[in-house]
C-alpha cells in the first residue's frame, strides 16, 4: 500500500532547480508528474550555477536543490523520496519500503560501476573499460537485478501498485541506453525481460507520456 497524494489547500509551493537535462532531477520530475503535484521546474545554465555556488545560494554548492516554501533543500535522493511522499506513491508497508531500498541499492551498486570511467580521458580506453565491465562484474549485477525483479513476482519492481522503485529502475534504464556511454550497446537491456517490462510500463503510464509530450511541446521541438 503507498501514501496518499498530498493535494489539499495546504500544499507547500514547490521549485525544483536544475540543469536543462534528465540528470539527478528526473526522479523528482517524473514523481511530481505521477502525482500531478505542482511544482515550478527551473532549468539554469551552467553560467548561473557557477553564479549561484560562488555566491552561496546552493547549501552544499551542487544541483538539484528543491525549496519548499521558500525552504531551500538539497540532495537529489531526500528531494526524491519527498516528491514520491507528496506523489502518494511511497510505501506504507515496512517490507515494501525494505524491497524499494533494496532496488535502490542495487542499481547504485550497478552505477557505481561505470560512474568511474567518465574519468577517462582517452576514449579508446574509456570504451575498453566500459565493454571489459558489462562481460564482467557490471553485466553479472545487471542479471542480478533482474532475477531480483523477477523473483518478487509483481506487476512493477516490488509491488502490483506503482512504487518510487519503478522510477528509479526507468532512469536507470533510460540513463544507460541515452547513447551518451560510449562502449554501452543501447541493447544492453535485451536479454533481462524483466527491467525491459517494468521499464516499457513506466514509459507508458499516461502522466509520464503526458509529461515528455508537454516538455517536448514547451521546447518547441
Amino acid at each position: 500500500r503507498s501514501s496518499t497524494p498530498n493535494h489539499d489547500t495546504m500544499a507547500p509551493k514547490l521549485k525544483l532547480t536544475y540543469f536543462n537535462i534528465g540528470g539527478r532531477a528526473e526522479m523528482s520530475r517524473l514523481a511530481f508528474a505521477i502525482g500531478d503535484v505542482p511544482f515550478e521546474d527551473e532549468r539554469i545554465a551552467r553560467d548561473e550555477f557557477l553564479a549561484r555556488k560562488e555566491g552561496g545560494k546552493l547549501p552544499m554548492g551542487s544541483l538539484p536543490v528543491l525549496e519548499v516554501d521558500g525552504k531551500m533543500v538539497c540532495q537529489s535522493e531526500a528531494i526524491f523520496y519527498y516528491a514520491c511522499k507528496l506523489a502518494g506513491i511511497f510505501p506504507e508497508d515496512p517490507f515494501d519500503l525494505l524491497k524499494m531500498h533494496e532496488v535502490a541499492g542495487a542499481i547504485q551498486d550497478i552505477t557505481s560501476l561505470i560512474m568511474p570511467t567518465f574519468a577517462e580521458p582517452d576514449l579508446d580506453k574509456k570504451i575498453a573499460k566500459r565493454k571489459e565491465l558489462v562481460a564482467g562484474p557490471l553485466g553479472a549485477k545487471i542479471a542480478a537485478l533482474n532475477k531480483l525483479l523477477k523473483d518478487n513476482g509483481k506487476k512493477y519492481c516490488i509491488s502490483d501498485e506503482f512504487t518510487p522503485a519503478d522510477i528509479q529502475l526507468y532512469t536507470f534504464k533510460t540513463f544507460m541506453t541515452s547513447g551518451m556511454l560510449d562502449g554501452i550497446e543501447l541493447d544492453i537491456f535485451a536479454p533481462y525481460e524483466r527491467i525491459e517490462a517494468i521499464s516499457t510500463l513506466v514509459a507508458e503510464h499516461p502522466k509520464i507520456v503526458k509529461w515528455y509530450a508537454d516538455r517536448k511541446a514547451a521546447e518547441g521541438k
